[in-house]
């Protein structure tokens, strides 16, 4: 609420974070060998949909129980999945300041949209921990119009631990950081909105073995409710 973000640790057992981050760097490898390589760049690394790829690791990362708490703190109604993508930090990052909402929302109530960062990592200033300004949630502005004409003061960047999870609201600036020292940085970048928000992408287009191994909980978050 005051400043746009905030962090919690000890969310995830380290055993788990270890065993999602090297399943996700046997993915990376994947990908290359087959040539499919449009999200992996020096900028960022990005994994589409995991909890689909592989569910027995990471379906139940997608309603952990202190983020659905948080979550639905924030919301305060109903919430679906919009989107639930790995990211890895590349050396080249910090050049795309953004809002994940649709509107630069000034009023915290009425917020809707949330990310919640799972480090499988150890997050540090060195290795790729988000860029942050604080109480931009407020500002009512959309940096994008301003990227990349000018240096945006204010940011900070912080240390999270592994099994951390990183909040940030949908109207506040952020950038994924730079990654200066080439540690492995791994991230699920678990985002909610409101039910009624078109998400980014349309999980009730599962297919029937993702559905019915699905809670009713997932389902919710899924979207099948509020179709």
């Amino acid at each position: 609420r005051k400043f746009g973000f905030s962090i919690t640790e000890g969310v995830i057992p380290e055993d788990e974070c270890i065993r999602m981050a090297e399943n996700l760097d046997k993915m990376v490898v994947a990908q290359r060998a087959a040539g499919k390589t449009q999200t992996i760049s020096d900028r960022q690394i990005v994994l589409f949909d995991p909890h689909i790829k592989n569910p027995d690791l990471f379906m139940d990362k997608i309603n952990l129980p202190e983020v659905m708490e948080t979550v639905s703190s924030v919301l305060q109604e109903d919430f679906i999945l919009s989107n639930f993508n790995a990211s890895h930090s590349g050396k080249t990052g910090g050049t795309r300041i953004h809002i994940d909402s649709r509107l630069p929302i000034t009023n915290f109530e009425h917020t809707i949209q949330i990310v919640a960062l799972l480090c499988l990592d150890d997050f540090t200033p060195k290795n790729g921990f988000t860029y942050v300004w604080p109480n931009s949630h407020t500002s009512g502005e959309d940096p994008k119009y301003i990227r990349g004409t000018m240096e945006v003061p204010g940011k900070i960047q912080g240390y999270a631990p592994r099994g951390s999870v990183i909040y940030v609201l949908g109207q506040t600036w952020h950038d994924n950081g730079p990654n200066l020292d080439g540690k492995r940085r791994w991230g699920i970048i678990s985002y909610y909105c409101r039910w009624w928000v078109k998400p980014t992408f349309d999980f009730t287009q599962c297919g029937p073995e993702i559905y019915n191994i699905l809670t009713p909980k997932q389902k919710s978050l899924f979207g099948f409710n509020s179709r």
